[in-house]
């Protein structure tokens, strides 16, 4: 079986490919990627892009848990990218699916199949900066 992100529980009305991957981290058990997400019009959380802004952005952090295996290939060719602001991110989600017992995102930043539980989304209170 092969589903893509937008049908996992929480993830509706976001769009990875279109979000910013400000860090990945892995520890024993856990996968976490910090995001810059991009909320759709119709999220609930959604709201009027700020003067200077192009889309509603919020602060995310997309997590899967229980990490049974994992693995990344590419990431020789990590290179974050460094906006105007000198913020630096490493590109995008190209994809999240899940195939059959696994998981597999890919980015600029790489390949990770993963076998764990169903990856969860929580999108943190816009910044007030």
């Amino acid at each position: 079986m092969h589903d893509n992100y937008p049908s996992f529980p929480g993830f509706e009305n976001v769009s990875l490919e279109d979000s910013y991957v400000l860090d990945i981290a892995v520890h024993p058990g856990v996968l976490t990627l910090e995001l810059d997400l991009l909320l759709l019009l119709g999220h609930p959380r959604y709201g009027t892009p700020p003067p200077g802004e192009r889309a509603c952005f919020r602060p995310a952090t997309l997590v899967f848990a229980s990490v049974r295996d994992l693995h990344w290939t590419g990431q020789s060719v990590i290179k974050p990218a460094i906006d105007a602001s000198g913020s630096a991110d490493f590109g995008s989600v190209d994809s999240l699916a899940r195939l059959d017992a696994s998981y597999k995102i890919v980015g600029d930043w790489g390949e990770i199949i993963l076998r764990s539980d169903a990856p969860s989304l929580c999108i943190h209170p816009a910044s007030t900066t």
